[in-house]
């Protein structure tokens, strides 16, 4: 690095971190670097102090290890801007938006620190917590690695004469207890391919840093290094995202109060009694005699925790698997649970405790919400990617800073800002329902999820429903596991296959399993028939529904889903006749999901709801004839556990009738062999000769399913957050996927954007409003060509159909159109 640099840009009079609504000339503090860079590290310290302890217990690093996770945190967090203090960045945040950086800001700052050697020797002085610090830094917008590269453009001066410069150099040499900064008299200038005519050759001074940070990943072979090198990588994003998202003083010249947020966010927590006051509630709601006097001081006449649940919630294992069929109680066991640990942490004076109930989807998510925690008197959130979030405005960074390199600028920055907004709307919930991914998503580094973890290391968590996880999410599950051994974590299904279960007591040998009840599990519920028929499947359709009966019919695809609804519409006039599945607007589909159950919970007649596998874990509903296609085995057990699912064994029920179809129009969304290994396990059921429990179910599955184990090395490497040196993680931060590809993508139906500008006379309708109005297709590569509304794809009425009747609320939903 030698050579004089060339004339520099009218040099700004103040440096700027984010973009602002205004003069030019007169910026609010907020907007600057200088205050930025302070309000990141003040988050940093109050986030260590009063999340630090728990997140070092959750992760089984010792807690003497505090002071240095602080220091290292807000080494960091003054690490993480220096960098824009170049020509590149303050143009696009000055006015220009549209501008492609050289590099960006966060390369630039490890540059600085790793290959200016004044600024090296100076923080070396640091030691290992330099590498802890920087790593952190250069990863805090997710797009560090051997991968990034500089842009074709033209050269950038990085402003480090400028008095802004100095002073943050010199706040981060008080906070931290480093000797005077060196001065650095002059701009530096970053450019490419002409020797010595730069400060910095950005190719081969890039190139440099990422070999030196590989050779360097020696020194983070022992796991412990690791885990505390991804804490600090999370807290300093989520301090550099609550710098960004507070109420911020635009009109006023009040500083926010950092400290005093992060206190009054982070110290929410559930109490013993409020526990025990969402049991009850639940307990009047749903198990009451009607003739009783509602007194939610107690629990009601009659009502008697079963054994089952108390030997879940009596468990003291910070990891504990109930594996217990359909109808067993494992939800209100949860709570019990739950309760337990919350009496246990109070008395070791472990504050707060928190809860975190997950599920598989944002169906599930929803109605467990809705019968649970919504009127119960406890502070709870519904936090998956439709719930409606009312929060604090977020400020604005300009679009390229949460950008990837692929999606279009608008695009990446509306996901971002979604991202952070959601993140830390969990902070003052103590009552979390979401979907699995709000939790697991810290595994590949996603932005919601890495901002909640000062929420998450204060809680205990529920994994329900852990058989419905794809492979990759398993592996998340398996990884999160690892990661914080020491966080109170139960884990329910119905029934879980042998090598999974190897899989969970591999990486976790404190596991301890509470089989389901044995009366209610050995109870006989179902008669299982293979139909070969249409017609004898129709007869007792019919018959059924005649009768007053409930009857559930779940095809593997929309379309045959629709196509058996019309049917049954045909064949049943008068009678009530729905189909539910994915491809309903939200706002319909929520609908329909209300009334689908209360037509199955109330005494309105015989009812046939026809539905896809959505049914399987969104409907709490107990059907007495089941339709099923032919499914993996998972699946099938998860359709069946919707039959007879009120069995009690004091009163047995009569067994009830299911029969297994072979699908209309092949095998998607399934594979060939999955199908195949469904008909060798209903035929292996049938084979026996008799009606069949939930027992049968479940053994005959795990028998079955033994083969290979679960590739945990896999996994590892897919857990970038901790991340195995040499593949992924350490100083690389990148996010991957918290789940496997799907087939469908949301997108608003152009007719609906018409009609919102007609009625409204604005232009682009807000968040809450697309959430309501996006609906699922199937992904074609055409829609990649569509406009977009706030990121999401705007489907032509001429590419895809929707079929739904306002008032009637009678449809069949989106389609596309065969042209």
């Amino acid at each position: 690095m030698s050579g004089s640099p060339k004339t520099s840009p009218l040099v700004p009079r103040r440096l700027l971190a984010k973009s602002f609504h205004g003069p030019r000339d007169a910026p609010p503090d907020h907007a600057l670097l200088t205050q930025h860079s302070r309000d990141v590290v003040q988050a940093c310290r109050a986030l260590s102090r009063v999340a630090g302890p728990a997140a070092l217990q959750a992760a089984g690093l010792p807690e003497g290890m505090l002071d240095r996770f602080t220091r290292a945190l807000c080494a960091d967090g003054w690490m993480q801007d220096i960098g824009k203090a170049n020509e590149h960045f303050q143009a696009m945040v000055g006015g220009q938006p549209e501008i492609t950086q050289l590099l960006r800001h966060e390369a630039i700052s490890g540059l600085l620190v790793w290959q200016y050697a004044p600024l090296r020797a100076w923080l070396d002085t640091l030691g290992e917590d330099l590498t802890l610090a920087l790593w952190g830094a250069v990863g805090h917008h997710r797009k560090f690695d051997e991968f990034l590269e500089p842009a074709l453009v033209a050269p950038s001066t990085i402003y480090t004469a400028h008095e802004d410069f100095k002073a943050i150099l010199d706040g981060m040499a008080e906070d931290l207890g480093l000797g005077p900064p060196p001065r650095i008299e002059r701009h530096l200038v970053l450019g490419r391919a002409r020797v010595g005519a730069y400060d910095f050759d950005v190719s081969r001074d890039l190139q440099a840093m990422q070999e030196a940070f590989m050779d360097h990943e020696v020194a983070f072979t022992e796991e412990g290094t690791r885990r505390l090198l991804a804490l600090i990588k999370a807290f300093g994003i989520a301090a550099d995202v609550t710098a960004s998202a507070l109420p911020r003083r635009v009109a006023t010249s009040e500083p926010v109060e950092f400290d005093r947020f992060i206190e009054e966010q982070l110290t929410i927590g559930l109490g013993v009694e409020d526990l025990r006051r969402l049991v009850r509630h639940w307990a009047w709601n749903h198990a009451a005699p009607p003739d009783a006097e509602r007194d939610e001081a107690q629990l009601p006449p009659g009502f008697v925790v079963r054994p089952f649940q108390e030997k879940v919630a009596s468990s003291t294992s910070r990891l504990t698997l109930a594996e217990a069929g359909c109808g067993s109680g494992k939800s209100l066991a949860a709570y019990l649970w739950a309760e337990q640990w919350c009496a246990r942490l109070h008395e070791r004076s472990e504050q707060p405790m928190r809860m975190f109930f997950c599920l598989p989807t944002t169906g599930t998510t929803t109605e467990h919400f809705k019968d649970y925690a919504l009127e119960a008197g406890v502070d709870a959130a519904l936090a998956h990617g439709r719930a409606r979030i009312d929060l604090r405005t977020i400020a604005r960074t300009a679009q390229q800073e949460d950008a990837t390199e692929t999606a279009s600028h608008a695009q990446a920055a509306l996901a971002a800002e979604r991202a952070k907004v959601e993140a830390l709307s969990l902070w003052d919930v103590p009552l979390a329902v979401c979907t699995a991914d709000t939790v697991l998503g810290l595994m590949p580094n996603a932005l919601r999820a890495i901002c909640a973890l000062p929420a998450i290391v204060q809680s205990c968590i529920v994994f329900d429903e852990i058989h419905a996880f794809d492979e990759q999410l398993f592996g998340h599950l398996l990884m999160f596991l690892k990661t914080f051994p020491n966080l109170p974590v139960l884990l329910m299904t119905a029934s879980l296959p042998e090598v999974r279960r190897r899989a969970l007591a591999e990486v976790r040998t404190d596991l301890v399993i509470v089989p389901g009840p044995a009366e209610l599990e050995a109870l006989p519920r179902y008669e299982l028939q293979r139909a070969e028929d249409d017609e004898a499947v129709w007869s007792a359709v019919t018959t059924h529904v005649e009768g007053g009966g409930k009857v559930l019919w779940v095809r593997n695809q929309v379309a045959s889903a629709n196509e058996t609804y019309r049917e049954g519409r045909r064949r049943l006039p008068g009678a009530a006749v729905e189909v539910y599945h994915s491809r309903f607007r939200y706002k319909d589909r929520s609908r329909r999901h209300r009334r689908v159950v209360d037509h199955f919970k109330g005494g309105r007649g015989g009812t046939l709801l026809v539905a896809t596998q959505v049914a399987e874990m969104s409907l709490d509903l107990s059907a007495d004839l089941l339709i099923t296609d032919v499914a993996p085995v998972p699946s099938l057990i998860q359709r069946l556990g919707r039959l007879n699912r009120r069995a009690d064994p004091t009163r047995p029920p009569d067994p009830k009738p299911a029969y297994v179809c072979a699908p209309k129009n092949g095998s998607k969304p399934y594979g060939d062999e999955e199908l195949r290994a469904g008909w060798a396990w209903v035929d292996t059921l049938r084979a026996l000769g008799r009606s069949l429990s939930q027992r049968d179910l479940a053994a005959h599955f795990t028998a079955g399913a033994a083969g290979p184990g679960i590739d945990i090395e896999a996994a590892e490497k897919d857990a970038f957050f901790v991340g195995v040196p040499g593949h992924s993680g350490v100083w690389r931060t990148r996010p991957g996927t918290t789940r496997g590809e799907g087939y469908t993508a949301n997108v608003v139906l152009e007719a609906d954007v018409r009609r919102y500008r007609d009625e409204t006379g604005k232009d682009e309708p807000d968040r809450d409003w697309l959430r309501e109005h996006e609906v699922a297709i199937p992904i074609k590569n055409e829609m990649f060509g569509w406009n977009r509304i706030r990121g999401v794809p705007s489907a032509p009425s001429d590419a895809v159909a929707y079929d739904y009747n306002e008032e009637t609320y009678e449809g069949t939903g989106a389609e596309w159109r065969e042209k």
